[in-house]
């Protein structure tokens, strides 16, 4: 599939100026069919200075020729003549979702065309368009909550964006993130994608919050750790705003990734170990003090696996896909440990901070983080000695 080629040819109509979360619906079309690996793209439209001045920051190493509509064949034989395995076809620009565009690729019966009948958007398969240019019949493509809708009207731009909202919850989201942090992030995310914010900025504002949550936890005191609770988990929450101002503007990349993950597990760290000293500091027994310093090695040297893990796979910059010894296995053991690892998670971890500093035992806090830490820690360095060596 690598060494494929996909072209696509865009007739531009007058709406492609309506901006949905900052990007006009031609940005959108270009950017989803570079992300889904489209070289070149034809695009059609008597606005071609306009055009391009739109779109000349945004699409990348991607190729555009430009034709005006008296020349639409020109552009579909320059398309051809390049022999591309799949040709995207759209009759107007679309707020389309990159997986619909790969699910195109997928298909068996030849090219992929998006195009718009009755005032619907469907999506029909082309049979043999490079050597006959007949279509198949119309066979819609079932796409469910996904996006591919043109933006002809107001109306029409708010349901795309609440739609585009909606999605935002991943299938892979825990009930934390499914019922208490998304439907506040997603909000948050609906209001900045309208501004210059990009998800990095988000990163390295939500990145102090968590350093000022440091600040609390040695204080000590009721009040200073429910505070400091309070930021981790209102932290965790914004957590998700900068994963989905990536997606919402086509923003993601590995320095982003690699970004938040250094703010997670850096931001928690150290928390860690100012509530060990705020621990000390509030004359609560040696044996939190003590359970604090073996959670904080344990904690750093889970982090430290993890990083070497993803740095041997060469992988992206999150501690995702790691290949840990009882992933796909049906015993018990892997069973009870899969449940446990749910306690992992960030937002849930987070949450379980929160709820200590509600209830004035924080301290308790550093129990459950020493039991965490040393499961990841075990489970991270078994899975370095896993990994095939290169």
């Amino acid at each position: 599939m690598e060494n494929q080629k996909y072209a696509a040819l865009v007739t531009v109509g007058p709406n492609w100026k309506y901006k949905v979360f900052g990007l006009t619906t031609i940005e959108r079309t270009l950017l989803a069919l570079s992300k889904a690996g489209v070289n070149d793209v034809a695009v059609v439209t008597d606005e071609t200075e306009a055009v391009k001045r739109q779109v000349s920051k945004r699409t990348g190493e991607m190729r555009l020729h430009f034709y005006p509509k008296s020349e639409a064949e020109a552009a579909r034989q320059q398309l051809i003549s390049l022999q591309p395995d799949k040709v995207y076809i759209f009759q107007e620009p679309l707020a389309v979702d990159i997986s619909v565009l790969e699910d195109l690729k997928k298909s068996p019966s030849g090219n992929g065309n998006t195009g718009t009948m009755g005032g619907e958007v469907q999506l029909l398969q082309l049979v043999d368009y490079q050597s006959t240019g007949k279509r198949a019949p119309i066979e819609p493509m079932i796409f469910g909550h996904r996006n591919c809708h043109p933006v002809r009207s107001e109306e029409e731009k708010k349901v795309v964006k609440r739609r585009m909202i909606s999605n935002l919850t991943k299938p892979t989201d825990g009930w934390v993130s499914r019922y208490l942090n998304r439907p506040i992030s997603t909000r948050i995310s609906w209001v900045l994608a309208n501004f210059p914010v990009t998800p990095n900025h988000v990163t390295i504002v939500n990145g102090l919050f968590g350093f000022l949550a440091c600040y609390f936890m040695y204080e000590g005191g009721y009040w200073n750790w429910f505070i400091a609770g309070a930021i981790i988990h209102f932290a965790s929450v914004v957590d998700g705003v900068d994963g989905e101002l990536a997606r919402l503007k086509f923003q993601h990349s590995k320095f982003g990734q690699s970004l938040d993950t250094f703010f997670d597990y850096t931001t928690a760290l150290a928390a860690l170990v100012c509530l060990v000293l705020g621990v000390r500091k509030a004359g609560w027994p040696d044996i939190y003090f003590q359970t604090g310093v073996a959670s904080g090695i344990f904690a750093a040297m889970a982090i430290a696996s993890l990083t070497i893990y993803v740095l041997r796979r060469g992988t992206d910059g999150a501690f995702n896909n790691i290949g840990y010894s009882f992933k796909g296995k049906d015993t018990t053991f892997a069973k009870v440990i899969g449940f446990l690892g749910v306690f992992t998670k960030r937002e849930l971890y987070n949450l379980i901070f929160f709820l200590f500093g509600v209830f004035g035992v924080m301290p308790w806090a550093l129990f459950y983080v020493a039991i965490m830490a040393f499961m990841v820690m075990v489970f991270a360095v078994q899975a370095n000695f896993n990994l095939p060596k290169k």
